[in-house]
């Protein structure tokens, strides 16, 4: 109901799915901050975070940090967000995916008060598969997805052989990647 007043605010370029998912970072970011107020800067906690908001066909994302949202969409793929890391500062490009570790993040769930998380809206259509990620997930993972995409299989299949690629992950980092089919 767009006449409810929010808990924080209300942009009138976003969705209503797009003010829920902006609000509630806003909301997480600042409970984290409240952990880490009382600890020194080297016991602080901070994160990345991709989350999604499946309004109909509207998706809405939110971005904070090093983390990934891919559209595999009539045998391509499409970034959907743009991961702030100093690796993304360094290659604009591939982001330094290469080169493990420069993939800090530039920001950070729990680390400002002014976190401006980012919002991407989208229309999904049947047939889309969509990979959320986190930043130890790398291009030879979104690269092997979109073969597994190129060559249908019936659905059940379809995730099963994702869910290998995703559980076969050699990783110098935490992972952790989420596939929606539509």
């Amino acid at each position: 109901d767009l006449e409810a007043t929010m808990p924080f605010v209300l942009r009138n370029y976003f969705s209503l799915a797009g003010n829920v998912l902006f609000n509630a970072v806003i909301h997480a970011n600042r409970k984290v901050l409240q952990e880490n107020k009382s600890k020194n800067v080297h016991e602080k906690g901070g994160a990345s975070l991709i989350a999604g908001f499946l309004d109909g066909d509207l998706l809405a994302l939110a971005n904070v940090g090093s983390c990934s949202a891919w559209l595999f969409r009539e045998g391509r793929v499409c970034d959907l967000v743009m991961p702030r890391s100093y690796g993304r500062l360094v290659d604009p490009f591939e982001g330094g995916r290469s080169i493990p570790h420069i993939q800090a993040p530039l920001m950070a769930m729990g680390m400002s008060e002014d976190l401006e998380p980012e919002i991407c809206e989208y229309r999904v259509r049947s047939g889309d598969w969509l990979l959320l990620a986190t930043d130890g997930v790398d291009l030879r993972v979104r690269d092997r997805i979109l073969e597994l995409y190129r060559n249908p299989k019936p659905l059940s299949e379809a995730a099963s052989d994702v869910t290998e690629v995703l559980n076969g992950l050699q990783c110098s980092d935490n992972a952790s990647g989420s596939l929606m089919i539509f």
